[in-house]
């Protein structure tokens, strides 16, 4: 018996028939859902029409139960939760009733199945480090266990040793004491940095686990998109993701399709042919000009050599393009640091809000997630120092005059760093004016000792190859305003981004 493992459609209709047309490739004998077939994306029930009619067997996701009414969308972030509204408006009583109905685990021929982890199938927590794959492991007594839920495909294995590996999708083979949690990732919502559908086939006979990538259209998922009505783009996490990662255009094109002919009707007077006649040809010459300048720009990119590859840079951009609203200074917090946690949220590992990520060039820097040590942190990765600026800035906090601030983060940078990368203030003023602060470089802390910090910067200790920048403010706030604080650089290598601090200062 072959069976495929799919999880995380999420009403991506373009996505789920691409992969589809593979498995009929590999000739699969069944298929098995593991849940979430809507939410997110733009076409939920002819996707669930589809799906329903094609799969064996199916699990329950959470947003699945969401719409089936066994889940609030109270535990959703706010575009989840605004997507999964959308959805649940344009799904019928049928589908409530599917979902209503839906197990929240499978049996198999020695291998088991959930939407996320087997501790306890109803609250769908993730699986997303060895440590929460120990305790699945020790829930139940397959050898073979499936999962989806984190849209990330990777697999968990053990053995005599009772020590968990996590390690990166590949193909394998079923070895004798040795057990697997595989997680097969997602056919329409990828999160782990490859945009392309993925999912799993095992092969009973064999004993073997193969992961497959699949390419879809991601032009279509943006047309379907745009054609659902109140449906908001900026919710779809998948074109969030591509837009994050896919390049400009390098050139306008113009239209390489013939002009249309038009046929003068009988009753049209000789003045009106002449004239649309005169119409159409100056509307040649247009397109004539256009493909003669487009032709002297490739040959010119052709002879320039470095001077083209620099011509083609790309362009600056913002990941998320919005700036979270501010936050207020008189917020009361536990240890005084008024920003969030850096962390990669189960739902926008990408964007990390409500932090940003700026980018001098879209073509050579990118926002990744983790590093060596496999910590799920976002991690900044720029190709070269003539890039220019790379930064990853927190949301504004509200200020006010009179005030005194300190700022501290820590970040890792690889060994092989090449240029600069600092902490720095900015601060805004109620005209719109900005202004930095400081900057200053990461190494040894001084002045203050570990126990004095935040928790969140503790969190990431030096022992671990985390480095501090830290700064506080000489004289007080003269005017009202907006303070972010910004770590960036130009560089070539990544940095990972482990803490940000702000917090208050007793004045001087």
């Amino acid at each position: 018996m072959r069976y495929a493992f799919v999880s995380d459609i999420h009403g991506n209709l373009t996505a789920w028939n691409t992969v589809l047309q593979d498995m009929a490739v590999h000739r699969i004998d069944r298929i098995v859902c593991l849940g979430d077939v809507v939410g997110y994306g733009p076409q939920p029930a002819e996707c669930l029409k589809s799906v329903y009619a094609r799969v064996h067997s199916m699990v329950l996701g959470n947003h699945d139960a969401v719409v089936g009414g066994r889940m609030s969308a109270a535990n959703f972030n706010d575009r989840a939760r605004r997507v999964i509204e959308w959805t649940q408006a344009r799904l019928g009583d049928k589908a409530r009733a599917l979902f209503a109905d839906l197990p929240l685990v499978l049996k198999g021929h020695g291998f088991r199945c959930s939407h996320g982890d087997f501790t306890d199938p109803a609250r769908f927590r993730y699986v997303f480090d060895p440590e929460a794959a120990a305790a699945n492991f020790a829930a139940v007594p397959e050898q073979l266990l499936f999962i989806g839920h984190s849209h990330e495909a990777c697999f968990f294995v053990t053995g005599e040793s009772g020590a968990v590996y996590k390690i990166a999708p590949q193909d394998f083979a079923l070895e004798e004491g040795k057990r697997y949690i595989v997680n097969v990732g997602s056919v329409g919502s990828p999160r782990d940095g490859d945009l392309r559908a993925c999912y799993v086939i095992y092969d009973e006979e064999k004993k073997s686990v193969w992961f497959h990538r699949v390419a879809f259209d991601m032009e279509a998922v943006r047309a379907a998109v745009a054609a659902a009505p109140g449906l908001d783009p900026g919710d779809v996490q998948i074109l969030r993701f591509a837009a994050a990662r896919e390049s400009e255009p390098v050139r306008e094109a113009p239209d390489f399709a013939p002009a249309g002919a038009e046929r003068a009707s009988g009753s049209a007077a000789a003045g009106d042919v002449e004239r649309r006649l005169a119409q159409s040809n100056e509307r040649l010459r247009r397109g004539n000009r256009i493909l003669v300048a487009g032709c002297a720009l490739l040959a010119a990119l052709a002879v320039a050599g470095g001077a083209a590859a620099l011509a083609l840079r790309g362009h600056a951009d913002a990941i998320p393009a919005r700036e979270a609203p501010p936050i207020e200074s008189s917020a009361r917090t536990v240890d005084g640091n008024l920003l969030p946690v850096v962390s990669v949220t189960s739902y926008d590992p990408v964007a990390c809000e409500p932090f940003r990520v700026t980018r001098s060039d879209r073509r050579r820097q990118r926002l990744d997630i983790g590093g060596p040590s496999n910590d799920r942190r976002p991690r900044l990765v720029s190709d070269a120092v003539a890039a220019g600026p790379l930064a990853f800035v927190s949301p504004p906090v509200h200020v006010k005059a009179g005030e005194r601030y300190e700022a501290i983060a820590r970040v890792r940078e690889a060994t092989d760093l090449e240029g600069s990368f600092h902490l720095a203030l900015d601060f805004e003023d109620v005209s719109g004016s900005r202004q930095t602060l400081f900057e200053r470089d990461f190494g040894k802390i001084v002045g203050l000792s570990e126990k004095d910090l935040p928790a969140s910067i503790r969190s990431c200790p030096p022992s671990s190859g985390w480095t501090t920048a830290r700064y506080t403010m000489d004289g007080a706030l003269k005017s009202d305003g907006l303070l972010r604080v910004r770590l960036s650089g130009s560089f070539a290598g990544s940095v990972e981004i482990g803490a940000l601090s702000l917090r208050h200062r007793k004045k001087k």
